[in-house]
């Protein structure tokens, strides 16, 4: 098991972005919707994707860029759509992965997680998402999207951290108590602990303050070294607020503070 991670630096926002043609033309489904926070599915990235049906979209940039893990969410499509990262550096291919959006349990959230080995240098990365018939729809939608290096602290979360879920309902109870749950939206969240932060971590948690300040999205990865259908099942990625940092055991020198990282629907 490795540290947890953060992506705190989603590259895709400075990339010049392409991308398969979008729904009807129309620019509020344009490829630039995978580069944004809110993740609205009625504002994202809906391709009708190639004679194969799948949709892709490439980040390019200037200059080489340090890359370690990759994400596809918010999607419409099932457990069964295939994705492929294939990252490369002046031409020549400096990675390469192919997965699915499956998850531990089977039921969750329909995302594709992937972390690289180690960080690589890329100025161009391609995703490429095949629905596999996965959809209703005649178009596939990707509403998230993060690519970018990673942060870990130097020793890992407190087992205290928890994982939740926020749901929207509507209940309805008849006269002989029978409740009749019309389900709404589900958000996960997770709320990170860490008991034991050193001090080189300081300078990275003072800009996730500032990152929380914004509504800025991160993404979070409790075990990088986790089997493909454990990082999709666990990973979220959404706005973080960070609490107070203390210093609870003196002389020991070991930081104190939580995270909360709530989905972005």
């Amino acid at each position: 098991m490795a540290n947890c991670a953060f992506g705190l630096s989603n590259l895709l926002k400075t990339a010049t972005l392409t991308g398969s043609a979008a729904y009807y033309g129309l620019p509020q489904f344009a490829v630039s919707q995978v580069a944004t926070d809110q993740g609205n599915n009625t504002a994202a990235f809906w391709s009708v994707g190639d004679t194969n049906k799948t949709a892709w979209f490439q980040a390019t940039w200037s200059a080489p860029q340090s890359v370690q893990a990759f994400f596809v969410g918010r999607t419409n499509m099932g457990q069964g759509a295939t994705v492929q990262i294939s990252a490369k550096l002046a031409g020549n291919t400096v990675h390469w992965w192919q997965g699915s959006l499956t998850t531990l349990s089977g039921i969750g959230p329909a995302q594709a997680v992937h972390v690289a080995p180690a960080p690589v240098m890329a100025d161009t990365v391609l995703i490429a998402v095949n629905a596999n018939g996965t959809v209703a729809e005649s178009y596939i939608a990707i509403a998230l999207a993060y690519v970018g290096p990673i942060w870990q602290p130097v020793r890992n979360m407190s087992t205290k951290s928890t994982t939740g879920m926020d749901t929207g309902q509507t209940i309805n109870t008849g006269m002989a108590g029978a409740e009749f749950v019309s389900p709404g939206w589900m958000r996960r969240k997770a709320v990170v602990d860490h008991e034991s932060l050193d001090l080189a971590d300081v300078p990275v948690l003072e800009q996730i303050a500032y990152m929380a300040a914004t509504g800025t999205n991160v993404l979070f990865i409790p075990d990088p070294d986790a089997d493909p259908p454990t990082l999709n099942m666990r990973a979220l990625y959404g706005r973080i607020q960070r609490g107070d940092l203390s210093n609870p055991y003196g002389a020991a020198l070991r930081q104190q503070t939580t995270f909360t990282i709530t989905e972005r629907l």
